[in-house]
């Protein structure tokens, strides 16, 4: 991806993930769904079920509401893994907490289809941690509420997409109105900035 590319040119792809467990090599994806981010508004989505072909664990179905027979008749991971990187494509990989997303994503595609992914990264609790330096949590639910974004079904990987695509929307044009940033160069560097470098969010001023 060019650097210089301009922010409302470029397309975020926006992804969660529900898994069987924590760890990208022993577990498994559920659910995936991904939303593309252009120009301020979601253009385009893709969600669904994964059969992770394993028992999934009774706290993962508690927190997810996702169960071994919701599962059942959805496709595997490999039948996934194609319209997974397409969807993808040269897109800026987002998530909230983009590092865990990435490494399930990353990992199936590997072992599914022997895809390298090697998008650039952007991580909206790293953003948050910049621009919202005061918030007690950064978890996707404190920061949805303090910007007013609905999450239509908490851990559910269409519901968690969304609202970390709203989350995003919001950060983008603040960043855009606050620092002139005008690239995915720009933002992609600004993740990476000390806190005490970046003044803080007022509410009610910024949003």
């Amino acid at each position: 991806m060019n650097p210089d590319q301009l922010i409302e040119q470029t397309d975020f792809i926006v992804v969660d993930v529900e898994t069987t467990g924590m760890s990208p090599i022993d577990d498994r994806i559920t659910e995936i769904a991904m939303m593309r981010v252009r120009d301020g508004r979601i253009v385009s989505e893709f969600s669904t079920l994964v059969n992770p072909l394993r028992t999934i664990p009774a706290y993962i179905t508690d927190l997810t509401g996702i169960d071994n027979v919701m599962v059942e008749g959805a496709p595997t991971a490999r039948e996934v893994t194609p319209y997974m990187a397409e969807f993808l494509g040269d897109g800026v990989f987002t998530a909230h907490n983009a590092s865990f997303d990435w490494s399930f994503v990353t990992h199936t595609a590997r072992r599914e289809r022997l895809i390298e992914l090697t998008n650039e990264r952007l991580c909206t609790v790293r953003l948050t941690r910049r621009i919202l330096p005061f918030l007690p949590s950064r978890s996707l639910g404190p920061v949805a509420r303090f910007l007013d974004v609905t999450i239509p079904q908490r851990h559910r990987a269409s519901g968690d997409a969304f609202a970390t695509a709203e989350i995003l929307i919001r950060y983008l044009k603040y960043l855009q109105r606050k620092y002139a940033l005008r690239t995915v160069g720009e933002v992609l560097r600004f993740q990476e900035v000390k806190t005490a470098e970046v003044p803080v969010w007022v509410p009610g001023k910024h949003q």
